[in-house]
């Protein structure tokens, strides 16, 4: 786990269990290679937005982003939301390529498919894609201060 995320997680209060294994990048590999549900299983993206503004959305892993609606939610047009590069990850978000986690870390916005809440328990990027968060689904909603929407495409 990231030390900025195990941070902000203490810092919070949350509830949460880590799950250390191999490197995984793709939802393709972490339902090959994890021993999770893949059901439960939820996927961040990070967003460089103008004024060099990050934000994060995440949505159940076997979903489609709809960017559009990402863009919306965000309050931005579509063309004006741009993918985080992996230096900017890393930088800006203290995360890697397959770990990102959908926390307000140094100001990220954070936005959530309306999906996830119907999750119990659910896994996660930790900052690093060699661990897994796993964490109420209610418990993230209240330490990200995450705004719901429909994310997905349908």
């Amino acid at each position: 786990m990231s030390p900025a995320i195990h941070s902000f997680l203490t810092s919070s209060d949350a509830i949460f269990e880590v799950h250390d294994h191999d490197a995984v990048v793709s939802f393709a590999e972490a339902q090959r290679l994890l021993p999770f549900d893949p059901d439960a299983m939820v996927k961040s993206l990070a967003f460089r937005l103008p004024g060099d503004r990050y934000a994060i959305a995440a949505m159940r892993a076997a979903e489609r982003a709809d960017y559009k609606k990402i863009a919306d939610a965000l309050g931005v047009r579509r063309a004006d939301l741009h993918m985080a590069t992996d230096m900017e990850l890393a930088q800006f978000l203290a995360m890697v390529p397959g770990g990102v986690v959908p926390l307000p870390i140094n100001g990220a916005r954070v936005v959530v498919d309306s999906g996830v809440t119907a999750m119990e328990t659910i896994y996660c990027g930790t900052g690093r894609n060699d661990s897994t968060l796993q964490i109420r689904s209610a418990e993230l909603v209240r330490v990200s201060r995450c705004a719901l929407h429909d994310l997905v495409k349908r």
